[in-house]
């Protein structure tokens, strides 16, 4: 198993313990779109870390891992094979830097 699935496995049990706890709220449990609003927050909160004049390891290092836990559980959520979308990305992103080299 690779280590990307073994930590979609990971963000995905924490993703059903909040389901669970949502539903004892009588709450539905958060669909895509909701998802994305989290990651956005996730996503502004990591950039007002990180224009501050003195920057927080701690405080990035948890931004971090809350924006990449976010995108484990929306891919999944998406049924997106997120292994093979960051690998076509990259050689997509290889053929554009040739691209501009040339």
């Amino acid at each position: 198993m690779s280590d990307i699935k073994v930590l979609e496995q990971r963000a995905m049990e924490i993703r059903r313990r909040y389901n669970a706890l949502e539903k004892s709220r009588g709450k539905e449990p958060w669909d895509a779109v909701k998802l994305a609003r989290g990651f956005k927050k996730d996503v502004t909160d990591l950039l007002t870390i990180i224009e501050q004049d003195i920057v927080d390891r701690k405080k990035i290092s948890h931004e971090l891992g809350d924006c990449l836990w976010s995108v484990l559980v929306i891919a999944r959520k998406l049924d997106i094979d997120l292994e093979r979308a960051f690998w076509t990305t990259m050689g997509e992103l290889d053929n554009r830097i040739d691209g501009d080299a040339k």
